[in-house]
């Protein structure tokens, strides 16, 4: 903690998962992180990035904690099912 009594966050966790679809070459990581010191959950700064779920690019869960990011192999076009489910917020 500093003098302010705010945490740096100098220990993280990192809570990375594997997620993919039985017929599809299209693959995810979602990838979460938290503060071993003060348990805050660390928010992804991905303005621009859209909420949801896509093979086409890395995308954000709608709270900001929680980024998803799409891969399949180098050279392979999609094949099988592609989720896709994107959205985004207006101020």
């Amino acid at each position: 903690m500093n003098a302010t009594g705010q945490c740096h966050h100098p220990d993280l966790h990192f809570d990375l998962h594997h997620v993919s679809l039985a017929d599809s070459n299209t693959h995810y990581l979602e990838l979460k992180a938290k503060c071993n010191v003060c348990g805050a959950r660390m928010i992804f700064q991905g303005e621009g990035l859209p909420f949801g779920c896509t093979p086409k690019h890395p995308t954000l869960a709608i709270d900001g904690g929680e980024i998803n990011i799409p891969m399949r192999g180098e050279g392979e076009e999609p094949t099988g099912s592609q989720i896709s489910m994107i959205g985004s917020v207006s101020t």
